[in-house]
């Protein structure tokens, strides 16, 4: 009987409410809107889809820990004593609503310390390229922010710091972390096998004698120094791309 009495005041409740919110629309719609407005609000502070970045301390925190890709154009390459050569780069956001703004951002190629060599490239090779980079570090200034840089070629992706490394116009300037044991840390598995990569391509580099190596660390013995030649014909003759040739 009891039992009987709670389902009815339940059912009775359910179409008291019901009716009420059938009746007082107004009331939905205020709700309603009120939903989609936090909604909007939160995806905005996320992607922030029309702001245009035009300092390091612009760009937010979560951006650097979730490795949000960001797209613009090198307008320059500016000579840096303290930081090395910086692109000065256009943001462009996903929704480019202030077209009349010409705000750039400095960016420093992270992991890598660039010769005169590296810096003559980028000038002739990277200005004026759209670029996409990801911010990897926190920064520390407001002269500049490390960055991953690629280039999207008509064929594939370059990545900047790694061509660079592999002509031998680079050094690697940081060490390499150890294995990440936590994969869902998007931030310490990204800067682990990005660091990886260009300790690679830093080696390729010393194998061959490119760039820099070639003085620093002398010829290699023969037949040692036949061996990087015949691996490259081998396996990938085209490893470098033809942007960079």
């Amino acid at each position: 009987m009891a039992a009987e009495q709670t389902r009815d005041t339940g059912t009775s409740w359910w179409k008291e409410f019901s009716n009420f919110m059938r009746k007082d629309t107004k009331g939905v719609e205020i709700v309603s809107y009120t939903v989609s407005g936090i909604l909007l609000v939160v995806a905005y502070r996320k992607i922030r889809p029309v702001t245009i970045f035009g300092k390091p301390s612009d760009i937010p925190h979560h951006f650097v820990r979730d490795q949000v890709k960001q797209y613009g154009r090198v307008t320059k390459i500016e000579p840096s004593q303290l930081y090395g050569p910086l692109l000065v780069v256009q943001h462009h956001p996903p929704a480019k609503v202030f077209f009349w703004s010409s705000k750039t951002i400095p960016i420093k190629i992270d992991g890598i310390t660039i010769n005169a060599n590296g810096y003559s490239w980028l000038q002739s090779v990277v200005t004026g390229k759209e670029i996409c980079f990801i911010p990897m570090k926190e920064p520390s200034s407001a002269a500049q922010i490390e960055c991953r840089v690629c280039i999207n070629d008509s064929k594939k992706q370059i990545d900047v710091g790694e061509a660079l490394l592999s002509l031998g116009f680079a050094k690697l300037s940081v060490p390499v972390p150890k294995s990440v044991r936590n994969r869902k840390d998007v931030h310490a598995v990204a800067l682990y096998q990005y660091y990886r990569t260009l300790a690679k391509a830093e080696r390729y580099a010393k194998d061959r004698r490119n760039g820099l190596w070639q003085s620093s660390l002398g010829p290699r013995v023969w037949p040692l120094s036949l061996w990087p030649v015949l691996w490259d014909r081998v396996t990938n003759p085209n490893r470098v791309p033809a942007l960079v040739r």
